[in-house]
Formats: C-alpha cells, structure tokens, sequence
C-alpha cells in the first residue's frame, strides 16, 4: 500500500509555524487557529496539494505544477492532531531537537481522518520493518576486522 508514490490525497496547506515542543494536542489546536486566522487576515488562498503518504515518509506535492515542496522521513514526525473545530482539518509536527520543530497545518478535501489513520498506518508499518530488520541484524555478529559473521545458534557445535 505504501511502496512506490503510496497514498495520496487532496488537501490545502494552511500554513507551517514554529513550534516550541515536539508533541501537544493543545499546541496543535493552537498553532491550527493561529494559522487559520492569518491566512483569512491576509486573505489568501490557501495552497493546493497532494499529500502522498509512502514508505520514505511524507511528501506534499502542489497540486498544478506536481513539485515537491516538503519531504519528510516517516522518524522526524512526533505528534499528528485533528482539528476539534474543522472535520477535515488537521496537523502534524515535524523536527528534530537540535533544528526545532514546526507544525503542519492542512485542510482535506475530504474527512481528515482518512488521512490521519494513512499515517498513523504507515508508521505501524514502518515500525513493524525496522523491528523486523533489528531481528534479522541479531543473527549476525561481527568478528575484529569488521567483517559480518552468521551467528551459530547450535551449542553442539
């Protein structure tokens, strides 16, 4: 479902803004308003989109010309948040500690949902891999030059 472009889906972008802490609902509640109230003071547009949901993260596409204005690994992403107001808005923070963190707003075109449980998917499956890989990686050992070596798993031997 998430190889290849993945999942995607229509929406707009509100807007990104700064954020002071990598997960909240109320952060994001807040930051939704705040960006919502200065796209209709400056009465703009907001940007059409796609969001494509795939194995290598999160990538927002605009929608005329297909460029891709972010791309983010499926790891940076630390809190995802619907609109309590808006059905089909919803946002997500995306950073790390060392370069800060900043939120996300979108609007869908249709339920937000749809797209939350998309993401909330991709990390399960994205978690369920790495957990899968770390496994394979145990049954390997690495002998003094560096070289990887198949662990013997029979004691009699």
């Amino acid at each position: 479902r998430f190889s290849g472009d993945g999942v995607t889906f229509r929406a707009k972008l509100i807007g990104v803004l700064e954020v002071n802490a990598p997960r909240g609902d109320r952060l994001c509640q807040e930051a939704l308003g705040e960006l919502k109230m200065a796209i209709k003071a400056a009465g703009e547009h907001k940007q059409r989109i796609i969001i494509c949901i795939a194995l290598d993260g999160l990538r927002l596409r605009d929608e005329r010309t297909g460029d891709c204005l972010y791309h983010h690994a499926v790891h940076k992403i630390s809190f995802i948040a619907q609109d309590m107001a808006d059905p089909r808005a919803f946002g997500y923070i995306f950073g790390s500690p060392d370069q800060g963190h900043r939120f996300f707003g979108i609007k869908t075109d249709k339920h937000a949902n749809l797209v939350v449980v998309a993401m909330r998917d991709l990390f399960q499956v994205v978690y369920d891999l790495k957990k899968k890989d770390v496994e394979k990686n145990k049954q390997y050992s690495f002998d003094g030059s560096g070289n990887k070596t198949v662990s013997n798993k029979n004691p009699l031997n």
